[in-house]
């Protein structure tokens, strides 16, 4: 007896595949493997069709492989909304830093993911996840509700809420027990004529936004002056006196620089807590 489908004229044999639904109709691989097995058995195991038991199993193992190939990412994470990108034409593009998919890693729902081809669109604010199966390139946008931080490109980027509740991803950049520093990368877009007076889209180099976490609270600094007014009173002078000495200028200082910088604040704000407590 055979389980019968037709392609390129071969047939499934029936006890292959009652060992498939046996062994894996309880758990999500197998949904998966049973899917590749009907949908590309042919494609995978040509010799599928013979009644030979030891070519069977081999080519049952084949199937098994294929289906955890295809699941060497939780398919919970590529459960988001198709992407395909749509700026072809665009002088620039949107992403952090580059535009080619690098490996990252994304806290989705509560679970670390490692590994992950993603990128990050700073003009739409959104995540991307791409992965191969049978080598068809697959995209999907993660949704940002789930995610509460990702790296990607030697960044650590974490969920905060900024103003009105409203949720927005910053690069942490410097982290410290009293304050911490973070920037919010962005990128504009316009339109402009090519040569041939076609109108397409330009992107704009990457900017950032810079704030500082304190007390639960993210305050953004545009300027020396502003840095140090976010920090209580007691603690001005002393960190004037530093900027001064040090010829620091906050929004032309590197991620080493900055790093060194909140290092200092939070010294100062340290000691201040141990002369107010004594």
């Amino acid at each position: 007896m055979y389980f019968c489908r037709f392609l390129k004229g071969q047939k499934v044999p029936l006890h292959l595949t009652s060992m498939i639904f046996t062994r894996f109709k309880n758990s999500l691989l197998g949904a998966v493997l049973i899917f590749v097995f009907l949908f590309t058995g042919s494609r995978l195991v040509p010799g599928l069709a013979q009644e030979d038991y030891s070519v069977n199993q081999e080519a049952y193992l084949q199937v098994y492989q294929s289906a955890q190939e295809a699941l060497k990412h939780d398919p919970l994470i590529q459960n988001g909304v198709f992407y395909s990108y749509p700026y072809y034409n665009a002088l620039g593009h949107p992403f952090l830093d580059i535009k080619e998919f690098v490996s990252g890693s994304v806290n989705f729902r509560g679970k670390q993911y490692e590994g992950l081809s993603i990128n990050y669109d700073l003009f739409n604010q959104q995540i991307i996840l791409s992965w191969e199966i049978d080598g068809i390139l697959q995209m999907c946008l993660l949704e940002p509700h789930f995610i509460s931080a990702f790296e990607l490109k030697g960044k650590r980027f974490e969920k905060l809420d900024y103003q009105d509740g409203a949720a927005e991803f910053f690069q942490l950049v410097s982290e410290g027990p009293a304050v911490s520093c973070y920037y919010s990368w962005y990128k504009e877009r316009r339109e402009v004529h090519d040569s041939g007076n076609r109108s397409i889209y330009s992107f704009s180099d990457q900017k950032s936004r810079r704030y500082l976490l304190m007390e639960g609270r993210l305050s953004r600094y545009k300027s020396n002056k502003s840095f140090i007014r976010i920090f209580p009173e007691a603690a001005r002078s002393q960190l004037k006196s530093h900027f001064q000495d040090k010829q620091i200028q906050v929004m032309e200082s590197g991620e080493g620089d900055m790093g060194e910088l909140i290092a200092f604040c939070n010294r100062v704000l340290d000691q201040m807590a141990k002369q107010g407590a004594e």
